[in-house]
């Protein structure tokens, strides 16, 4: 938790990213600016197709290309616009100081590669060790992440492992340099509510021992209140709304924010959300 004083890490100012498509361009993200402050945790909230993940690919720069491009914006990343950089300068950044775990672990790892090798192959890539020593850093992230038996682990491949472990093995790899932004994108999709619960124990653990900023993106209002400081709301590509969580859910003043609340179980549906045309809640 930080307050506004603190230091801005990342600046997104008027993001705006295309894809051009046969159909046409769809515009997927459409002038989106936010801070983001060391040491918070944003939340970042909507439906599926509000722009959240590709908000965060730009971020990254991992955009597919084509169909997809950046036409407008600034990324201020401790002062330098990420947009301007060369290749090779974002590739430190990328990984280094930003790391990004993404929504489904089964596809962000290579499935012949053991767990070990992916994770050592990301610090040999930014720091100067040799194979043994990097296997040796990658299995105390294992264990920094509470992987069971991480010896044994750093030698299995992705499709031995469950979806809890290999959630765990993602953000290993993510904070095995210690990055000064973590992007978790849907951290806990797929996952039961016991490890969904570990997850987000694990990150909020780690923020704090690591003295990090979290971008937490999610579609669930729940995993918000429980672990961000300020919230975004993005709808059609647009940020409707940010606030401070407490406010968020006691005063919402968007309709879209309001009709996402009432959604939630033991919540009213708002007259608001009624009256602005947005499609009903359950009672």
């Amino acid at each position: 938790m930080v307050n506004d004083t603190k230091q801005c890490l990342l600046r997104v100012e008027h993001l705006s990213t295309h894809f051009d498509l046969s159909e046409g361009t769809v515009t997927a993200v459409d002038g989106v600016s936010f801070d983001l402050h060391a040491g918070e945790t944003l939340g970042v909230v909507g439906e599926s197709g509000s722009g959240k993940s590709v908000t965060a690919l730009s971020i990254m720069r991992l955009l597919p290309s084509p169909p997809g491009r950046i036409v407008e914006g600034r990324i201020l990343f401790e002062g330098d616009d990420l947009l301007t950089l060369s290749e090779k300068r974002m590739r430190h950044i990328r990984g280094h100081r930003i790391a990004m775990i993404f929504q489904e672990p089964m596809t962000s790892l290579n499935p012949v590669l053991t767990l070990g090798a992916q994770i050592a192959e990301g610090i040999r890539a930014h720091q100067d060790l040799h194979r043994r020593e990097a296997m040796e850093t990658a299995i105390a992230m294992l264990r920094k992440v509470e992987m069971p038996h991480p010896e044994r682990r750093a030698a299995e491949y992705p499709h031995q492992l469950s979806g809890g472990m290999r959630q765990r093995a993602m953000i290993a790899m993510a904070l095995s340099m210690r990055p000064d932004i973590l992007i978790a994108d849907e951290p806990t999709t797929a996952l039961d509510v016991t490890i969904q619960a570990q997850i987000l124990d694990l990150i909020a653990r780690l923020q704090e021992e690591f003295r990090m900023a979290v971008v937490l993106i999610t579609h669930n209002l729940g995993i918000i209140a429980q672990i961000a400081r300020r919230v975004i709301v993005m709808r059609a590509g647009k940020i409707v709304e940010t606030a401070d969580v407490c406010a968020l859910f006691e005063r919402p003043t968007h309709p879209y924010t309001q009709q996402l609340l009432s959604l939630l179980p033991g919540r009213r549906r708002t007259d608001t959300a009624v009256s602005s045309g947005l499609p009903e809640g359950p009672r």
